[in-house]
């Protein structure tokens, strides 16, 4: 069974409301911190930003290329590393005189939000918690939706997990998937898969009644998501979303299970509910971004979970670098310095946001509003969980340090190869999307003996997909 290239995503063309630029810094300030003439004078230098990109939106307020811009913001997160406050701001002040939220190149965009988030840690004593965004879960809705269809990103993500995902219930030979979505968020992957399965059954069911063999099994295909989330309200619209769309997809039964991330020891995990008679597959799509979002997602005891279910197939999609820096060797030197993890993720959403300026016009209002309600959201939580690491204890930023790849390993799972079918699909979807997004800036390439691959953009790989299964030599040797 080939995955139906099917979004079944409705209502995103509609540009974002218009409301001012983010004012994140300003909330901080308030909040207090910080040296009073240093805060003003980088607040100032902020607000003269903002007032010379609101002038003149066509012109290229640089002066200067990409490379000064990132250079001064490492120069920032040193200074702020060892506690230099003073010449932190001094850094940041020279970012905000050339960087931009709304005009400009991508290095000056992605540069304006690192420095509001970077100044966001400078203004408020660690671990205090401050607001730096006004975004609306509404907006969010809206800039997601938009990305999604601009950018083949998350398509390549979503797409590729699937086709695996499909052939993983078909070797299995039960009428019964059950798919564990530890980050359901808005529930945009599972559309394709709903059709897919809802095309194969009413395939498998005409063909048998041509036949007439009668061996036809009466039980439908059935499709069970249990999906975590963030809220009880994002999980219900997430539902049914999905409700209505499965509602027209004939010969397949679906269900779905919201499960709500309250807190690291809320049991949550215990609560999902098994049938011996399906197969079971763990979707972890992007799992360091919701480490970011929140600091009760525990990996450890989603992992012993995890092996628990015995799952056919574990299905990886993960930011590349967001997920590695630590692992084996780091000890104390890895949770000692966040400068490698800062400087990773610089590099890893200026290509992001590259590749976007690229899918869309320099005046189009959609990338503004992808830029500021979704990527700079997501920039904003990265930074939020750099500190989460700086102050955890050794052996729990160890454990935050760890990479998705060696955490697997750990629990008792094994790489496995991916098929050509699923390699052949992600290759088709970017070969659709090429066309109108960056010119071929895109590009799909194979690793570890074709168990691994990667999307890239230009020479810069941004994503990875890895698929695992229980491993049949020894399982769950070391703790995850």
């Amino acid at each position: 069974m080939n995955l139906t290239l099917s979004l079944g995503v409705n209502g995103g063309g509609a540009a974002a409301k218009k409301r001012k630029v983010m004012d994140g810094v300003g909330d901080v300030a308030a909040a207090g911190g910080g040296d009073r003439a240093t805060v003003m004078r980088l607040l100032q230098a902020r607000d003269r930003m903002v007032k010379v990109e609101l002038d003149h939106e066509d012109g290229d307020v640089s002066g200067s290329g990409p490379s000064p811009l990132m250079r001064l913001l490492l120069s920032s997160a040193v200074a702020g590393e060892v506690g230099d406050t003073h010449a932190a701001a001094v850094a940041l002040q020279e970012v905000y005189r050339h960087a931009s939220f709304r005009g400009g190149d991508p290095a000056q965009r992605v540069a304006a939000y690192f420095a509001d988030a970077l100044a966001s840690r400078l203004l408020l004593p660690p671990p205090a918690k401050a607001k730096t965004t006004t975004t609306t879960r509404e907006e969010q809705f809206l800039a997601f939706t938009m990305f999604y269809q601009a950018s083949p990103f998350y398509q390549f993500a979503h797409f590729t997990a699937n086709q695996a995902i499909v052939e993983a219930f078909e070797a299995g030979g039960r009428r019964r998937l059950h798919v564990v979505d530890f980050d359901v968020s808005f529930g945009f992957q599972w559309p394709s898969l709903i059709q897919s399965l809802s095309d194969a059954a009413t395939t498998s069911s005409s063909q048998s009644s041509q036949d007439d063999s009668g061996d036809c099994c009466d039980e439908p295909v059935s499709l069970r998501i249990t999906g975590f989330g963030a809220s009880a309200d994002e999980l219900r619209d997430t539902e049914a979303r999905l409700a209505r769309f499965a509602d027209g997809c004939p010969n397949l039964r679906f269900e779905f299970e919201g499960v709500v991330n309250n807190g690291p020891e809320d049991g949550r995990h215990e609560r999902i509910k098994t049938d011996p008679a399906a197969t079971v597959v763990v979707n972890l799509v992007f799992p360091a971004a919701q480490n970011a979002r929140a600091s009760s997602w525990d990996p450890r005891s989603a992992l012993a979970h995890i092996r628990s279910l015995n799952p056919s197939l574990v299905f990886l999609i993960d930011k590349v670098d967001e997920g590695s820096g630590g692992g084996k060797g780091a000890g104390r030197c890895g949770s000692a310095s966040l400068l490698p993890r800062f400087a990773a993720n610089l590099r890893y959403y200026a290509a992001v946001f590259e590749s976007l300026h690229e899918c869309l016009p320099a005046d189009s209002a959609e990338r503004i509003a992808i830029e500021r309600d979704h990527l700079g959201v997501e920039i904003s939580d990265a930074m939020a969980s750099l500190d989460r690491r700086r102050h955890a204890g050794d052996r729990a930023a160890d454990q935050m340090s760890r990479g998705w790849k060696e955490r697997l390993e750990s629990a008792g799972f094994e790489d496995a190869r991916l098929s050509s079918r699923t390699v052949s699909q992600a290759k088709l979807l970017l070969k659709m999307k090429s066309g109108g997004c960056g010119g071929g800036g895109f590009r799909v390439t194979e690793a570890g003996d074709g168990k691994a691959m990667a999307l890239g953009w230009r020479d810069r790989a941004l994503i990875t997909a890895t698929a695992w299964r229980p491993c049949r030599r020894s399982v769950g040797k070391n703790e995850p």
